[in-house]
Parts: C-alpha cells; structure tokens; sequence
C-alpha cells in the first residue's frame, strides 16, 4: 500500500464525523503531493488536520517517503500522530479485557472488532504506529544521528518474532538487544522463543558468545537459586509504570488480539513457542556440540562454555575443559580437521587411519580390517569405547570404510571398498547405503575411475533399464548435489539413509547405476564428468553444457565429423527421457537419462558452429538409422525447419544493421541457403533480401533487422527509402526494394503513388505522370470492393499531381483530373469536377469539331437528364453519367464547367475569319 492510499484508506476507515471540508480536503492532497518533506513541515502539516486517524496514517506516508530522514525525527513524526490517536489505546484494552472474562476469548474480541467496520482498519493502523516506533530503537540504539530504515513501514507489517529473526540471521546482536528492551510487550512476545533465537545468532548469525555475554543475551542464573533465569530477557518483562506513555500498548501484540486479527486476514497467526530445554545447561550443551560438529567453530564453542560457567551454570565445567584441550589440538597443534568425536575416537581413527595407509593390495587391507580391526574395536579398550558399544560389525564396516574415504585418496579408498563389499562382511543394506554414499561424493572421472564404480555396483545393483523416473530418495540427494555439491558429506548420506526400507535402497542404488552408465557413455564420447554432475542436475543445464561440448569434440574430427556425430547420436538415444512427463522436464524436475531438449541443444550448436550442411545429413539420415529412433522422434523435419529459423532470427536480431556483409547476417543467410526451402524459410530468405535492399539505398544504416521486422506495414520503410534520399525514386533498383517491401496484391499501387509523390516533390513531373500512368493501367484489375484503400490512393494521387503548380502546360493537368475524374468514387466527383473549372479554356484534347461541341453542350445544358443510351458525343455522355447517377451539385459543377469551356470556344469562333 502506497502512501496515498493509507492516507486515503485512513479517511475513509477514520472518524464517524461529516466529510471534511474541501480547504483542508485540499491541504490534505496537498501534503500527500509534497512529500517526502522534511520532519518539521510534516508536523506542521499534521498538526492543522483535524481527523486523528487521517494523520496517522498520512504520518506511516510520510515515514516511508521521509528515505533520508534521521530516525529521531520519524519518531518524533510517528509519536505525534500516536498522541493524536492514544484514547484508542484505552477502547482496545478494555475490549481485550472484557474478552478474557468471556467463554470465547477470541470471539468476544472479534464480535467487538465487526461490531464497528472501522475498528479493524484502526487496530491495524495503530498497532503499525507501536510498531514502527519500536524498530526506529534498534537504529536509535546504535546511533543517536542514524538514519531511518528505508523498509521501516514494511517491517511494521511483519510479525516481532520474524524481524527477531531476520535480525538474528543478520548476526545483529544489538540490534536484538534493542528489540527486546523496546517495549515489554516485544520482550514477551519473543521471550518464549530466546532459544531459538540466540541459536541462530551463535550459529547462522556468527555472533562471538563473549558479545552476548556483554550485552547480557546469554541466559544465566541468579545465585544462589539455581532455576531461576536471570539476563535481559528476564529484565525486559516488567511491564512500563502506568504514567508512562507506552503502558497503553500492552494490548499490541497479545495474542489473543493477534490471532483475532489473523483470523480476518489482517496478521499472520502467532506462532506457537518451541519447548524449552529441560535445563539451562542442556541448552548450553547442544549449541556447543552443533558449533564444534557441524560449524567447526571450536573457539566459539569453547567461548560459549566459558560463558556458561561464568553465568552460574557449573554442569558446563566439565565440558569447557574438553573444548579447553581441542581448542589447543585444533589451533595450536595442526590438527585443524580434529572434532570432539575425533578426540573421543582417537585411537580407532588412528587405527583405522594406519591400516588403510598401508601400501598393500586392497584385499589384504579390507582383510585386516575386517579380521583385526573389528575385533579389537569391538573389545573396547579404545578411548572412546563407550559410544561404539553396540556397533555391529557390518555397521563397523561402513564406518570404517566412510573413515578409510577420509583418510586416504580417493581412488584407494573405493578400491579399499570395493574389497571390503567383495567379503562377507556387511549386511546388504549397509552395502546399498555405502555405495550410494560413496559414489554421490566421488569426483572421479577417469577410465580407472569408472571401471572402480562398476565394480562397486556389481555387488548391488543390476543394470537398469533407462530412462525412468528417479526414486524419492535418490531425488532428494539430486537435489542436495544440485545446491550444496561441494558441501555433501558421505557419513550424512548414510545417515538418512538409514530411514529407508531395502526395497527403497534398491531402487536408489539402480538409479546411480543408470547415471554411471550414462556418465561412462558420455566420458567415451569425449565430455568426461563424475555420476553426481547428472544426479544433481535437476535443471538440465549440466545435460545442455555437455550437448555443447560433444558436438565441438566432434567437430574436431576433420573429415570424420557426420560419422562421428551420427555415432555419437546413436549412444546416447537408449538414454533420452522420450517417456518422461512434459512438467518432468521443467525447472527442478529429476528424471533418469537425458531430457530430449538435449537434442534440440545438439543440432542447435551445429548451426551455431556454422555447420547448415552436416546439419542437413544429419535430419536426412536420422529416419533411416534404427539405433537413432529416439532422437528421430525429437528431430523430425519441422522440428530441424523450426530450429533453423529460431536459429537464423536470432543471428538476424543480434546484428545491429541491415548490412547484408555483416557477420550475424551472413550466418542466418548460409543457414537459410542450406536448409530446404520451405515456404517459412523463403520467407525469412525474402527479409533477408529486404535487409539488404534497405542497405543498398541507406535505410538500413539507421535500423536494425528487429526493428525491421518489427514494423507492421514494410511499405513504410519503402517510404522512409524515399523521404531520406530525394533521388531514390530515381534509383535503377528502387522497384526490387518496392516489391521486396511490397505484402498484398495492391500495394503495387502505394509504392507508384510513393514514387509519384517523390517525384512531384522534386518538380520531376515527367516521373510522376508516369507513374499515375502506371496507376491507372493497373486499376482495372483491382476489385473496388477488395482494394479500396488502393482505388483510393489512386485518384486522390491523380488529383493531387494535377493541382501541382509548376506544370508547363495546362494539358497534361487536364489528363491526370480526367484519370482522377475516372477513378474517383462518387462522393468525392464533386472535388474533381470543382478542380476542372480552375483549368483555362482550350484545354482538353484532342478536341472535338466546335459547332458540333456547341450543338452537344447546348443540348445538354437545356434539357433534363438525357434517356437515350447512345449519346452522339463523349462530352455528353459524362455528363449524362454525372446527372443521371450523382448528385445534383456535380450536374451543376459540369454545367459551369462546360459553359467556361464553351463561351471560350464561342468567342473564338467569332474571332476567327469565316
């Protein structure tokens, strides 16, 4: 909502009162027109106005315009229009507490709340006031001169617990003290949900624990009670004094209010607090085992128990001296990739570690492991014997095979495994989750390494047919590759693993037996990447990025390159999705193989490689090549036209000029040239004939092709020809742009009144009257009814070339009326015949015998329209057509006409010698 509409919004939910007047009507459209503006004016402003509401929401406005005001003055600003609506504050708390003695809290409020339309609008308004002015503490807090938050107004909309939240992810730990010692309603508001919040600022957040504890964030205890909270969460509770003015708003936020708003639609619904720890000190605890485990963060772990213990919470101690001795392992020791398990494992880490960095054959190390190792782990005189207790040997043996993946590099490691899933050894769903894991956090891409995931697979999986649908589980891990690829851990493959049923992890370790062979295919071919760059490829863009490469490795084969491209079709037909839904190729969509846009994606870098021909042998010869029946199917010959022509546009809107020499051009024209030339394609062929005529006479240097085929009718660009250059209708080859731009069967009439029209322009009038001969040539094979745009071009043409004013002679004018006169419709002969009787006498030829004239013109001019079909002369028989079938004004335009005409030739007659 936009600041005139609050203001808007707020006169029309404000006061019962009468409309206001239209003076302060316009004071009020005035303010709004004026801002931003700056504190002062708007607190004059306001001051003047006498709806309440109005100027509370004008001040929300004036805050959100107000970008580089102090954050001082917008809450001097918001405070104002908060004392203007502060007897509210009283109403709503009253209907609050009236509502908590009901049966039905929530219904009670809102029965008060529809009881009035304007009392929801308000509530909303004023709790956005509270609100804003609360935030504007957190700037307050770091800076008395900071500036207000651009998003302020739309941070009052959201709830306290998600601007907690965003502040906490921001890592702004002052900003949260801040928050909370706003207003107590804030405090307890996110007093239930501390934990969460302060694990986001020591996780996510990055915040030191020493920098909670100076800002006393960090929860403690107060002595000698030990299950009492203390810190500023506890401090931050205690309501204001009742003389403050911020004790009225202690309805704000509460939540049977919040979830009466929620209820129509007005606020998100409160959000239900997490359970608190059992203690303290539990809390502690798992923040700092996440910080060490799964952030690496030792030092801050180790600050955080110090902090513990300084706040009372002695059950921390003993951990503190753990962390005390990693810190230094970690820091000082150079074993930076040490954890708390690590230490706690040392000495099967150490053990494992020594076996499988033994340089012996991999069957005497998975021997060892398993007819050693085992055994003496399962004995339990290790350090940390407790924790593995209850491991099995099978499930040993994934953990040692997942440490062995650590300890040693990666090739080892999967022949380490590989002999370890050949023994007897573990169980066949530990086999299925080590492999998944294995092989979703190898990189390898090498024949060795393809060769070592096959022999994985052959201990648990069969090849499968492709392509299909991927299983749930194998989909989630696309996913995970696809966003976090560098970041996924094999041991957390495992983990979730263990959620599966076996038939599950059968079919998920299918899957990746699928994308080995195509991942396999794809590296003989040329283009060589691990499995897990197509698992993750839930876009296709891995798939794409692959088709781009293949063909330029193709095409490096001179002299070879339709048999190795056509090879290379053949491979990978088995694996396109043919099968697959339309939405399973959309954005986030995982389907086994490759998606048939990669076929599209294949031809396509053909043409871009400047390659129309192969391109062409290939269309031809995919039909007749069974082994290439899937990829047929995608490519068909519509398909290779439209791609063609998608392709060629492209190249044509990319040049930035009609010049036909220029390099995207003459792309487009050689892939156009090569393709059959279908009636699309000699279309596309004809702009690019256009383009080139356009050039040849200097149009196309001021437009691009896409503006070219833009333009609706091209016979303006026949014009626009025609207007840059005052010659061009002089030009040898202005007729092949005509007909270029020329689109409809009477355009041949536009482009001669166009050369006409150029021609009259430069007095060239030889030219013109040559071209409305022209017009008048070709009108009789034009309908009047299907060309009349064209008829009508055609005497008006005529007519206008007639009234030009530097003809020499009067006779040629006389000609083009006669041809206007004939091509005009009806209506309009009235402005033909007015032209003719500007001409001087003796002007029409060849001219009839005189006496036989003056007989004809005095029979017409006394009697009524003649019956007889067969006039005697063709004077009279226009002028019999024009009184018979026109308007009377025409009859009597002719009459003056011929009465000119023939008082000229009677007094010549006299003149003459008898």
């Amino acid at each position: 909502m936009d600041e005139t509409s609050s203001a808007d919004d707020a006169m029309s939910a404000g006061s019962s009162r009468p409309a206001p007047e239209a003076t302060e009507a316009a004071a009020k459209r005035a303010f709004l027109a004026a801002l931003p503006a700056d504190a002062d004016h708007v607190v004059t402003s306001l001051a003047s106005m006498d709806d309440a509401w109005w100027v509370a929401a004008a001040s929300v406005a004036a805050v959100r315009a107000g970008t580089d005001w102090l954050a001082s003055d917008a809450l001097r600003v918001l405070a104002f229009a908060s004392e203007r609506t502060s007897a509210f504050d009283a109403e709503v708390a009253q209907a609050l507490a009236d509502a908590k003695s009901a049966s039905s809290s929530s219904s009670s409020l809102l029965a008060w709340i529809d009881a009035d339309p304007v009392r929801l609008p308000r509530v909303v308004l004023r709790r956005k006031l509270w609100h804003m002015q609360w935030l504007l503490s957190i700037p307050l807090a770091a800076s008395k001169t900071a500036r207000t938050p651009a998003n302020v107004a739309r941070l009052a909309d959201q709830p306290l617990l998600a601007h907690a939240h965003e502040l906490c992810l921001a890592g702004n730990a002052r900003g949260l003290r801040a928050w909370i010692g706003a207003h107590a309603t804030v405090a307890r508001c996110l007093f239930s949900h501390r934990f969460a919040l302060l694990h986001a600022l020591l996780t996510v957040g990055g915040v030191p624990p020493e920098r909670l504890l100076s800002l006393r964030l960090l929860p403690g205890t107060h002595w000698p009670v030990e299950d009492r909270e203390s810190g500023a969460w506890v401090d931050a509770l205690e309501a204001p004094p009742l003389s403050s003015p911020s004790a009225a708003a202690m309805w704000v936020d509460h939540p049977v209010l919040v979830q009466a708003l929620a209820d129509r639609g007005a606020a998100l619904p409160p959000v239900s607090p997490p359970s608190p720890p059992v203690a303290l000190w539990d809390w502690y605890a798992m923040v700092m085992n996440e910080l060490e485990s799964d952030w690496g963060l030792v030092d801050a772990a180790l600050a955080l128990a110090n902090a513990g213990v300084h706040l009372g919470l002695q059950p921390l101690s003993a951990a503190a001296h753990e962390l005390a001795f990693l810190h230094e392992l970690v820091y000082h020791m150079d074993a930076t990739s040490w954890r708390i398990q690590t230490l706690r494992a040392a000495s099967a880490q150490a053990l494992v570690a020594r076996v499988a960095q033994q340089p012996w054959p991999p069957a005497h190390v998975a021997a060892a492991l398993h007819e050693q190792v085992v055994p003496f782990l399962q004995l339990g005189t290790y350090a940390d014997a407790a924790r593995f207790r209850h491991r099995s040997p099978s499930a040993w043996g994934v953990h040692m095979s997942l440490m062995v993946r650590e300890a040693v590099p990666l090739a080892r490691a999967l022949d380490l495994s590989d002999a370890m899933l050949a023994r007897p050894w573990l169980h066949a769903s530990d086999q299925h989750r080590l492999v998944l894991a294995l092989l979703a956090t190898s990189e390898a891409a090498d024949p060795l390494g393809f060769q070592r995931y096959t022999s994985l697979l052959q201990h648990v999986s069969s090849p499968a047919p492709a392509p299909r649908a991927m299983a749930p589980f194998t989909a989630v891990l696309g996913r995970a590759l696809a966003l976090h690829a560098d970041d996924l851990d094999a041991t957390r493959v495992c983990e979730q693993a263990t959620l599966l049923s076996p038939a599950q992890l059968q079919q998920s370790v299918e899957d990746v037996h699928v994308l080995v062979q195509l991942a396999h295919t794809l590296a003989q071919l040329g283009v060589a990447h691990a499995p897990r760059y197509y698992w993750g490829d839930t876009h296709a863009e891995h798939a794409h990025t692959t088709m781009h490469a293949l063909v330029r490795h193709a095409l490096r084969a001179r002299g070879s390159e339709r048999s190795t491209l056509m090879r290379m079709l053949a491979r990978l037909a088995p694996f396109l999705a043919t099968n697959a839904p339309a939405a399973s190729h959309g954005p986030g969509a995982l389907w086994l193989g490759l998606p048939t846009s990669c076929v599209r994606i294949f031809f396509r870098e053909l043409l871009l490689a400047r390659e129309p021909v192969l391109f062409n042998e290939l269309v031809s010869a995919l039909p007749s090549d069974p082994a290439c029946a899937p990829v047929a199917q995608q490519m068909t010959a519509r398909d290779a036209e439209a791609l063609v022509l998608e392709t060629a546009r492209a190249w044509m809107d990319q040049a930035p000029t009609c010049d036909p020499l220029h390099g995207s051009l003459q792309r487009a024209r050689e892939m156009l040239e090569a393709a059959p030339h279908t009636p699309r394609v000699e279309k596309e062929l004809s702009f690019l004939a256009l383009l080139a005529r356009l050039h040849e006479h200097g149009a196309g240097s001021a437009l691009t092709p896409q503006q070219v085929r833009a333009t609706p009718r091209k016979l303006d660009l026949f014009a626009r020809v025609l207007a840059l250059h005052a010659e061009a209708y002089r030009a040898p080859h202005i007729r092949a742009l005509a007909d270029a731009c020329s689109e409809a069967p009477g355009d041949d009439v536009h482009v001669c009144a166009m050369l006409a029209e150029a021609a009259a322009a430069s007095n060239d009038l030889r030219a013109a009257r040559d071209q409305c001969e022209q017009i008048v040539k070709r009108m009789p094979s034009l309908s009047r009814t299907e060309h009349a745009a064209a008829w009508d071009v055609a005497w008006r043409t005529c007519l206008q070339l007639a009234k030009h004013p530097q003809w020499p002679e009067p006779r040629s004018r006389a000609v083009l009326l006669g041809h206007a006169l004939a091509l005009a419709p009806p209506a309009y002969i009235p402005t033909v015949l007015q032209a003719l009787t500007a001409l001087p006498p003796h002007t029409a030829a060849p001219l009839p015998p005189r006496r036989a004239e003056r007989h004809t013109l005095a029979r017409l001019l006394s009697r009524t329209p003649a019956t007889s079909t067969t006039p005697q002369h063709r004077t009279a028989q226009l002028f019999d057509s024009v009184a018979a079938h026109h308007a009377p004004q025409a009859a009597r335009v002719a009459r003056s006409l011929f009465s000119h005409l023939g008082g000229g030739w009677w007094s010549e007659e006299r003149a003459a010698p008898s």
